[in-house]
């Protein structure tokens, strides 16, 4: 027979077993348990521990005192409870259901209470959200030292007036304003420079008929926000304020709603993801490494979000579009997709805010029910995703700042998101797995052109074969180019459609363009991650095109560009976030033979007249009439520093 054992951190540490306190011990010993606890189903370290309990100060006899309160813990627990701690990979690991600890009970129902608020059941959030205001017992982590606790008491308070908040607009959303005034105007008091708090007694003010009364509350607000932090009132307090002095203030609509007649929501399950494609070649390797992160988030209950790099058109979003179906499976309530315009041909980045009213009304959210923000809306979005299992696909991005308010912030659900740019920043936040796509391998290369072509036709003539994926730089997007127009010319030799594609009276990129789809034109491509990048780092990349080698060291281009070393490789790491150029090594770059050439386009040079020794951007392009080895000497001298 099992025993029900249940933990309490909002408040007191405490712990029952079947109803009953069997206590958690002294104080330093709660400190241990509350830190296995906000790790529950993760090993915690002893020197974690001693670390979390007494900080920089901790005493030789410190790791003595945690196994001592780990052996106290493990006897108040009892050998056949259905909460354990066991030493896994070297730490201390505690096993506990879910719903044992208060805090998780306190989220489950916060994220149910959103989830309510979304579809407009207003009285429902309200009553979840008091029930979990009940739940707090006091100060969290009352009494319990060390760093650990300081920290999570921060997140915990936060937590709970960030509750009380969401309750509170509930009752303001619902008209009750005389009732939402009392508890606004003590809250107030207390954290007079929450903006949020001060909007909502402004509108509670003024829905009870105290127009002068809300006023007065924001001009002390503007005034102490200026004074204290320097900064004026956010615009969503300055909305309220104007909407109040031009007497457009209107009751919200959930309140006109009849008492008994909540909106009812449409059931919807989206399944946004753009065709499925026949086959992705190769990627095996990063596919196994995107189903791996998914379940390592599973069983870590935690969200799994993964970021896709790479060069312009190495195939970046057939990639996650391939991933994303191949793992819809997994995700029964539904998969969102977006392309955020992060490096289109010509539009700005999509707003967020945008981009959460689509997905919001894919969610069965009415129009009418939105909030105006980005953050607001995004607040609405994880909480309908709480409990939950959705696929959020978001191509193309701008920035870490363009996606922070599109992430699902809850265990089951998972982000695929594709930039031109290294995301350090999602990596860095929300332990992002980065990947980036390199061009195919020679073999993966072959591959793909024989499933578009036929087997029979490639292996005819498997030296233009080469060839092609050779002027191809082994790029996906201007592979499947030669693809297409080969698949419209059966007749035509592979062969002499490799001498089409490296007529040397035509730039390599004229061959690889495409008048009917900017999408499968490479120039273009490569010509959105060009407008990306400031203007001294542009000017680098064009100084690039003076070096003949596929290969080079920053000294190198330092020496050429006539630049401090220190300052090129800081614009080398900008072309390199902007996978223009690949770090190899320390201080040695490459760069792909289209990129190379797009360079040379952009510098004005004569790409014939630029070669190398037969691997590097630019083999076999020397043009008629030109002394090529005087030029590639001449070149090399400057490249090398010779």
């Amino acid at each position: 027979m099992h025993a029900g054992v249940e933990f309490s951190v909002l408040g007191p540490v405490r712990l029952h077993k079947e109803g009953v306190e069997a206590g958690a011990g002294q104080p330093r010993q709660c400190a241990v348990l509350a830190s296995l606890l906000f790790r529950a189903g993760r090993p915690v370290s002893l020197s974690r521990l001693v670390e979390d309990v007494w900080g920089a100060d901790a005493p030789p006899s410190a790791v003595g005192s945690v196994r001592t309160y780990i052996y106290r813990l493990r006897q108040a627990l009892g050998e056949h409870s259905d909460s354990s701690v066991s030493l896994v990979d070297g730490g201390y690991l505690l096993r506990i259901r879910p719903d044992a600890l208060d805090l998780n009970r306190f989220k489950e129902k916060t994220a149910r209470a959103r989830e309510a608020r979304g579809i407009g059941d207003l009285a429902s959030a309200a009553n979840l959200l008091t029930e979990g205001l009940e739940m707090w017992k006091g100060v969290p982590l009352a009494g319990v030292p060390g760093p650990f606790a300081d920290q999570q008491r921060s997140v915990l308070d936060e937590l709970r007036l960030a509750c009380a908040e969401e309750r509170l607009a509930c009752d303001v959303d619902r008209g009750r304003y005389s009732e939402a005034v009392t508890e606004l105007s003590a809250l107030h008091v207390e954290h007079p420079l929450r903006e949020r708090i001060c909007g909502l007694l402004m509108t509670a003010l003024c829905g009870a008929g105290r127009q002068s009364e809300a006023l007065t509350i924001f001009h002390a607000a503007s005034h102490l926000l200026r004074q204290s932090l320097g900064v004026s009132p956010s615009p969503e307090l300055q909305r309220v304020h104007e909407r109040i002095l031009s007497g457009r203030f209107q009751l919200p609509r959930s309140a006109e709603r009849p008492k008994g007649a909540p909106r009812t929501p449409r059931p919807h399950v989206p399944a946004q993801l753009p065709a499925a494609l026949p086959s992705l070649v190769g990627r095996e390797s990063e596919q196994e490494q995107v189903e791996r992160l998914f379940a390592d988030a599973e069983a870590s209950s935690s969200v799994a979000i993964c970021t896709v790099g790479g060069l312009a058109g190495v195939g970046k979003t057939a990639f996650a579009i391939t991933v994303a179906h191949r793992l819809a499976d997994r995700f029964p309530d539904g998969q969102l997709f977006a392309d955020l315009h992060g490096a289109g041909p010509d539009a700005e980045p999509r707003d967020p805010a945008h981009v959460l009213e689509g997905f919001l009304q894919s969610l069965g959210v009415h129009l009418e029910d939105m909030p105006e923000t980005a953050q607001a809306r995004g607040l609405m979005f994880r909480g309908l995703l709480a409990n939950r299992r959705v696929l959020v696909v978001l191509d193309n991005a701008w920035s870490t700042d363009q996606l922070k308010h599109l992430l699902p912030g809850s265990a089951g659900s998972m982000a695929l998101v594709t930039s031109r740019m290294q995301l350090y920043a999602l990596v860095a936040a929300y332990q992002a797995l980065p990947l980036t796509l390199m061009p195919l391998s020679l073999g993966d290369a072959r591959t793909l052109l024989e499933r578009r072509l036929g087997a029979a036709r490639t292996a005819a003539e498997p030296e233009a074969v080469d060839r092609i994926i050779r002027l191809a730089g082994q790029l996906p997007l201007a592979l499947a180019n030669v693809a297409a127009r080969a698949a419209y010319r059966p007749q035509l030799r592979l062969a002499g459609l490799a001498d089409e594609y490296d007529a040397p009276e035509r730039s390599i990129l004229d061959a690889f363009a495409s008048e009917e789809d900017q999408a499968l034109d490479v120039r273009e491509s490569i010509t959105r991650s060009y407008r990306l990048l400031d203007t001294e780092t542009a000017a680098l990349f064009r100084d690039l095109s003076a070096c003949p080698d596929s290969m080079f060291a920053a000294s190198q281009v330092a020496n050429l560009a006539g630049r401090p070393e220190g300052r090129v490789r800081q614009v080398l790491s900008r072309l390199t976030r902007a996978h223009l150029v690949s770090e190899i090594g320390p201080g040695r770059y490459s760069w792909n033979r289209l990129v190379a050439a797009y360079a040379v386009e952009k510098a004005g040079r004569d790409g014939r007249e630029l070669f190398d020794r037969g691997d590097g951007p630019f083999a076999g392009r020397a043009g008629a009439g030109i002394d090529v080895a005087v030029a590639g000497s001449t070149l090399r001298r400057r490249c090398h520093g010779r």
